[in-house]
């Protein structure tokens, strides 16, 4: 799988045909110069393979997720007893044997009859385990390039995850480990190639992709995932339903034990999901220099597109820096 990145990308003012004292350079159509009167939208698109980059596979990130597709009771049962849930332990506690060995089976009886719109409860489960999987490796980051102010400035605006087949662009708003924000230096040469200085950049882009599944989800089914599972499987339902079962005239009884169990449990499959994807982040986006050059589609000697850009980048998602290069372009 590969990651499909997008960010700013700095242009400046350089070497142009001419100069005017009042307003700057003047470029002209074989030789344009970046426009001041906007930003520019950029996409850059940055190539790696996920094995070399990102420090878990990102089928592992969301095992919880994926273990509840295919094992639901198997999936809540062991998340509740890794979040320390009380009802788990006094519910085993207080019944007998042959009900504890029915138990997990008795919940997934119940929960294959649960449906989403309808579709399986599971599906719905194994849908937003792909959707994370693909977030985390194949994603876009917008951005705008000003340069009104005659010096380049470049400032990450969104992630974009249509490229994982979730459409939606999310704000980004600046989580505390961003560094969203480079000031580069450029040179504009002849012929509109722009010299890109070096910059670094920092995202804490598995929050952003978790805010995008959760996004996804309400798109789908109106409400985030936690949500989603809980008014699906409905806690209480499950637990009366279950306390009811009885083997040999002994019946498994204790009903808001039961419901502790379900509801703590989804609670833990979800955060585990969440705090596992929030853990992936781009703790260094090193652009060491890149090119690009400005094509002039009106004939006013100002940059309207940037095409062919090439960076030369470097990467660290936690396992140092690995080398990135990247294509890119863009428009005002």
């Amino acid at each position: 799988m590969r990651i499909a990145l997008a960010l700013l990308l700095a242009t400046g003012c350089g070497t142009s045909p001419a100069d005017d004292s009042e307003t700057g350079p003047v470029g002209t159509p074989e030789n344009p110069v970046p426009s001041k009167e906007g930003p520019y939208a950029v996409r850059n698109n940055v190539d790696f393979t996920i094995e070399a980059v990102l420090p878990k596979p990102a089928e592992v990130v969301v095992a919880t997720l994926r273990e509840f597709s295919t094992n639901p009771a198997g999936a809540l049962v062991a998340a509740a007893d890794a979040a320390g849930v009380p009802a788990l332990s006094a519910l085993y506690g207080a019944i007998p044997g042959p009900l504890r060995d029915r138990f997990e089976g008795w919940i997934n009886d119940f929960v294959d009859g649960v449906k989403i719109n309808g579709k399986p409860i599971t599906a719905y489960a194994g849908d937003m385990a792909m959707l994370a999987e693909f977030a985390l490796s194949e994603f876009a980051v917008t951005s705008e390039l000003d340069l009104r102010s005659g010096t380049a400035n470049h400032r990450l605006t969104g992630v974009d995850l249509n490229p994982a087949g979730i459409d939606i662009v999310l704000p980004i708003g600046g989580l505390a480990g961003d560094i969203l924000t480079q000031d580069p230096n450029v040179q504009v040469s002849e012929g509109g190639f722009v010299h890109v200085g070096e910059q670094h950049f920092g995202l804490m882009y598995g929050e952003y992709a978790w805010q995008g599944i959760e996004a996804a989800s309400t798109q789908l089914f109106g409400q985030g995932v936690r949500a989603t599972l809980g008014k699906a499987v409905n806690c209480t339902a499950l637990a009366a339903n279950i306390a009811d079962k009885c083997v040999l005239g002994v019946c498994v009884g204790h009903q808001g034990l039961i419901e502790d169990i379900c509801e703590g449990g989804l609670d833990t499959i979800v955060n585990l999901a969440h705090d596992a994807m929030a853990a992936n982040k781009i703790e260094a986006l090193h652009l060491i220099s890149g090119t690009v050059r400005l094509v002039d589609d009106d004939g006013d000697g100002v940059g309207d597109r940037l095409v062919d850009g090439v960076w030369d980048a470097e990467m660290n998602l936690g396992l140092g820096l690995r080398h990135t290069p990247a294509t890119f372009e863009g428009s005002r």
